[in-house]
This record gives structure tokens, C-alpha cells and sequence, in this order.
């Protein structure tokens, strides 16, 4: 019994031998990938206005012996709050916290080279004449140096731009326009009433530079005192309003002053000639956007 257990267990035995070699034939192992030398060269943006985009061209060049067999990791680092924005020809960003990264397939051949055009944005909030520091890194599984040949690049940020509009009412819509509301803009005879009146900066950046700004009270109406901050009273309506900065971006200066309504107006009466203008800002050019003409309704 104990001999044919031993035999049996023999022949089993010469069975897994034999099947081994068959089996790791059927399943080769995969091949590694050729060699090829990559190197990263870059062409950084000149000056960039806080909130545009400047262009960084990436290349990547497979500088030989073998084209390449697997994919190339690029891995490019861009200093928070700024994001790159997109890539030219496109390709699939993958974004983590200081940076993005995309891949090249395989096939660069020796001598070739992919070259991408990324848009880097710039934050809104971020200073102006500042440099900002980044680098590339590239990594293909083939290539020798590992270290990921990393090519730092800098540029500088340019002056703020701030293009400003200006409303009377006490809502604004994403594109700096007046959405009038309810109630906005009127009052009895005799009440005093405050005026929603707003100063709005549609960007690319924070401004930072100062802004003057000019209001005139309709008619039928007079300033009420205190004057609204950093405000001065001219005449009995007109205010000449000064600041150190204009608004950030996509926000407002609401300034609101007050008036007292003539008690000798009736009801439904419109008391026309309110005006509020930006009249200096060194971010911005003067344009229509810089006046808009309001009255208030007497109910």
C-alpha cells in the first residue's frame, strides 16, 4: 500500500515538472523598457498681469539610443494659489497640491521631442513684481538617470490691472452690473434714505493701487451727515470719495450715502440728475463702465 501511495505521489510530482517549463513559456515575463536618455528644456513666460495666464514650453527630448517603450511622466511644479490652466497641444492634467502632471506615450524615437504649451494662471490676489519659482521634472522608466531631470524656471508678475464698473442698487450680478431690487432707490417725502451705490472691480486682479470717485445726490434731495467713509462733501450733493485701493477682484466698494428726501415732493414723483463716476484710477483706463446715471423714486 505504502509503495503504491510513493508511486502515485511520484508520478504526480514529474507531472508539475514537466508542466512548469510549458507554463512559464506560455507567460514570458514582460521585457523592460528600452533605454533612452530624456532631457526637459523650458521656455518660460515674460511678465504676467496677477490674474492672466502666461505660456511655459515644456520639451522633452529623448536623446537615444532606443525609442521609447513606455509612457514619460512629466511632472510640473507651480506655486499655490496658481493652477495650470491648460495645455497646448492638449493633453490629460493631472493637478495635486503644487503643481500638475501629464504623460507622453510611448514611442518618442531618438532625436524627437514633445513639446507642450501650458498656460500657467496667475492668482488675482498675487502681488505685483514678484518672481515665481517652478521647476519640471521628467521621468521615463528606461532612462538611466532616475533623478527626473529636474529644470527650475522663473518668471515675474507685471503691474495689477482692475477694470472697474460702477451701479446704483443693492445687489450686483458675477459681471459687475446693477440687479436692481425691491425697494432700492426710493423713499417719502421728507425720509432720509441711503443710496446703494457700489464701485465693482471685474479684474484679472486685486486692485492695489488708489481709486477717486465721484457722487452726485439727485435732485430733490440733500446729503445727510455723517458722510459715508473716507468721503468728503463738496456742495450740498456732491461727494468726492477717496480710497487707497480700489475693490478685489470680482467684489465691490459699496459706499451708500445717505440723503433726505424734499418734503415737498409727492408720491411717484422721480427726482432724475444722480450720477456716480469713478474719475481717477491708475489700473484702469477711463471708459463708460466709469459712470452710470440713477434716480430715486418718491412712493
Amino acid at each position: 500500500m505504502m509503495r503504491t501511495l510513493r508511486a502515485v505521489a511520484l508520478a504526480a510530482l514529474s507531472v508539475v515538472l514537466l508542466a512548469a517549463p510549458a507554463q512559464a513559456a506560455a507567460h514570458p515575463q514582460a521585457a523592460p523598457p528600452a533605454e533612452a536618455r530624456i532631457s526637459v528644456e523650458l521656455s518660460p513666460p515674460g511678465p504676467v498681469v496677477p490674474g492672466e495666464s502666461g505660456t511655459l514650453e515644456v520639451r522633452i527630448t529623448n536623446n537615444g539610443p532606443s525609442t521609447t517603450t513606455d509612457e514619460t511622466l512629466v511632472v510640473v511644479h507651480f506655486p499655490s494659489p496658481g493652477v495650470v490652466q491648460s495645455a497646448d497641444p492638449p493633453v490629460t492634467l493631472t493637478y495635486f497640491g503644487t503643481g500638475s502632471s501629464y504623460k507622453i506615450p510611448a514611442g518618442l524615437a531618438p532625436g524627437a521631442a514633445s513639446v507642450e504649451k501650458l498656460a500657467l494662471r496667475v492668482a488675482p490676489i498675487t502681488s505685483p513684481f514678484i518672481t515665481i519659482d517652478g521647476d519640471v521634472q521628467a521621468f521615463y522608466p528606461g532612462d538611466p538617470d532616475q533623478s527626473g531631470h529636474t529644470t527650475p524656471y522663473s518668471f515675474t508678475t507685471a503691474d495689477t490691472k482692475a477694470h472697474f464698473t460702477v451701479g446704483a442698487s443693492s445687489a450686483i450680478t458675477g459681471d459687475g452690473r446693477p440687479d436692481p431690487q425691491p425697494g432700492d432707490l426710493t423713499g417719502k417725502p421728507g425720509a432720509t434714505v441711503h443710496l446703494p451705490l457700489w464701485v465693482f472691480n471685474t479684474g484679472p486682479s486685486y486692485s492695489r493701487q488708489p481709486i477717486e470717485v465721484r457722487i452726485t445726490v439727485p435732485e430733490g434731495t440733500v446729503l445727510a451727515d455723517p458722510p459715508p467713509y473716507r468721503c468728503t462733501s463738496t456742495s450740498p450733493r456732491t461727494l468726492d470719495c477717496s480710497y487707497p485701493s480700489g475693490p478685489r477682484y470680482k467684489d465691490a466698494i459699496f459706499i451708500d450715502p445717505a440723503v433726505v428726501i424734499d418734503p415737498a415732493t409727492t408720491a411717484g414723483q422721480v427726482l432724475p440728475g444722480g450720477t456716480i463716476d469713478v474719475v481717477a484710477a491708475v489700473e484702469d483706463c477711463p471708459s463708460p463702465d466709469w459712470h452710470a446715471d440713477y434716480a430715486v423714486t418718491v412712493d
